[in-house]
């Protein structure tokens, strides 16, 4: 008998964990934008100088995705999400370490941008989506969905705090102990693959890259990667969240408040819509999370009279992103199988990182020749109802009895 197979918490524990361990990893993006300023005055770069890591960053987490879902359907999750818990300690210790441009690529850029693909949403779902049945596992998956927005609320006030007192280097460090020394070990006690794969890597469970072709070439495939993709460009909404409360007349403080919003919009609505997926289908709800994020972006286009209002809207406008990757995930699980599901989660986060990088230049340039984020506001609502409409109509296994999420069967599935 293998260690890691001495105890086999119950799936409740491992979601739970799985959340936590998630939640701290996603620190290695939810604080960059603090660390930039401190940066840039010591080195004395450029405001694009700066941003030079975090954009290494991305594209590391892109090609992560897909290489360490590929090892993760070979080799078992676990193996893959401790080493890149691991990874990403490293990362950060070496952030800290950094005395010029090349190392912060290094050690923040690949290492940190890595161990994003490897210890990131798209892994840890693929391991709640083994552990969970159909009839729960919408909800299980959204419950992982929370982790980017309560790191978002949990950890800029600490790597702040640590910035006034220190300076960016001791934040950094303590971003690596945390994972390291907290982290690390939660993983090791509770992500832990279902006993029916602790067969996995040995020849014949592996399947080769030109495995998941017909699934790619396969019409449901291509609108759920279309879609994905109108998704990732919707992301600019985040990244211009605060300018564009600037832009419609209120302050920097309401788009402080409007970021709050948007966390708790978006945990609230990922654990709605997985829930929702779980007993009306997968498609139908895939589909009215986009169209209600269309609505809302369509919303967004108009002018406010009150701080209220435009509070409200933002909610209804980009709450319900995370519940639209949940049910997405959870959708390309179920189409193509737990022996593909790594790659091809990999494969559709590409598409989304495609999306999520060109849709804030996008955007920009949009303001920068209208001074407005309006016009480009609607046609990102057309895009996302066209593509809320498209979906509805995408078959693939479905859940509709609910069950409890929070079960004590271990490694039921």
């Amino acid at each position: 008998m293998r260690p890691a197979d001495i105890v086999q918490p119950s799936r409740s524990t491992i979601l739970l964990i799985s959340l936590v361990v998630v939640t701290m990893t996603s620190i290695g993006m939810s604080t960059f934008s603090l660390f930039m300023p401190p940066m840039q005055a010591e080195f004395g770069w450029s405001r694009s100088m700066v941003t030079v890591p975090y954009t290494a960053a991305m594209i590391s987490w892109a090609v992560g995705a897909v290489l360490f879902g590929k090892l993760a359907d070979d080799f078992g999750v676990r193996r893959v999400i401790l080493g890149g818990v691991a990874l990403m300690a490293l990362g950060f210790f070496g952030m800290g370490a950094s005395r010029n441009m090349w190392q912060l690529v290094l050690t923040y850029g690949v290492m940190v941008g890595l161990a994003m693909g490897a210890c990131g949403l798209a892994i840890v779902s693929l391991l709640v989506s083994k552990h969970f049945d159909a009839a729960d596992r919408g909800f299980a998956v959204s419950v992982i969905q929370t982790a980017p927005p309560f790191s978002a609320l949990l950890f800029p006030p600490l790597v702040y705090l640590l910035m006034h007192k220190h300076d960016w280097r001791i934040a950094a460090l303590a971003a690596g102990m945390l994972i390291a020394c907290v982290a690390l070990p939660l993983a090791w006690i509770g992500v832990r693959d279902p006993r029916r794969d602790a067969g996995a890597g040995h020849a014949g469970a592996r399947a080769r890259w030109a495995e998941c072709m017909p699934c790619l070439r396969d019409r449901r495939m291509m609108i759920l990667f279309a879609a994905r993709f109108s998704c990732g460009v919707a992301f600019f909404q985040i990244a211009h969240l605060v300018a564009l409360t600037l832009a419609k007349g209120f302050s920097i403080a309401a788009g402080a408040t409007a970021v709050s919003v948007f966390g708790g919009a978006a945990i609230a609505s990922a654990l709605l819509f997985g829930w929702l997926s779980d007993n009306y289908g997968r498609s139908k709800m895939l589909g009215l999370s986009y169209l209600v994020r269309g609505l809302g972006t369509l919303l967004l286009a108009v002018n406010f009279s009150s701080e209220f209002w435009f509070f409200v809207v933002v909610g209804v406008a980009i709450g319900p992103t995370f519940g639209t990757v949940a049910i997405q995930n959870v959708m390309f699980y179920e189409i193509v199988g737990p022996r593909l599901a790594g790659v091809v989660l990999g494969l559709s986060f590409i598409v989304h990182q495609i999306g999520a990088a060109g849709g804030p230049m996008i955007a920009s340039m949009a303001f920068e020749r209208t001074g407005s984020y309006d016009g480009f506001m609607l046609v990102m609502a057309g895009i996302l109802i066209v593509a809320g409409l498209l979906v509805v109509g995408v078959a693939g296994p479905d859940a509709r009895a609910r069950r409890s999420v929070l079960a004590t069967n271990p490694g039921a599935s």
